[in-house]
């Protein structure tokens, strides 16, 4: 009798440059037939940070979708946004356009990132912008258009 040897399911939470790098680097380094790999992010494109200040300015990006670029490498991408971690039961909650579900993990790479925190100082959220990332670039790209010509900055 042959006994069917399960999987470890490694669960990557975060597609920034950390958690892309470590899926990809997983998926080549290891059997696909002894391991899944899947990458939970909330877009379904790859976000470069470092290019958020040409997106406030107008400029438009080249999309990275991760079906691309993580095709043929047995990466599963499953979009939603993390709103859970139970260590014990080993699982990660992901809410997606279909609700939330959970996800076994053997190894868990955190690779979240940072996030705005204006720290409650007063007149941050009226004139402090931040374009880490996709939404805070367009909501700076939309301020920038408003302004009448020869306006400061």
């Amino acid at each position: 009798m042959r006994q069917t040897i399960q999987q470890h399911r490694v669960v990557v939470i975060g597609a920034g440059y950390t958690g892309a790098t470590a899926a990809g680097r997983l998926a080549r380094r290891l059997r696909g037939e002894d391991v899944s790999i899947t990458l939970v992010n909330a877009e379904p494109d790859f976000v470069e940070r470092v290019r958020m200040h040409q997106l406030a300015v107008g400029q438009t990006l080249r999309p990275r979708p991760f079906d691309e670029m993580f095709a043929g490498t047995g990466v599963e991408l499953r979009l939603g946004r993390v709103t859970g971690l139970d260590v014990d039961r080993r699982t990660v909650t992901v809410t997606g356009a279909d609700g939330p579900s959970d996800l076994e993990y053997d190894t868990l790479v955190y690779a979240l990132g940072s996030s705005w925190n204006t720290q409650g100082v007063p007149g941050t959220t009226e004139h402090a912008h931040e374009i880490a990332g996709r939404d805070g670039a367009l909501r700076l790209r939309d301020r920038l258009a408003a302004l009448a010509p020869g306006s400061p900055v």
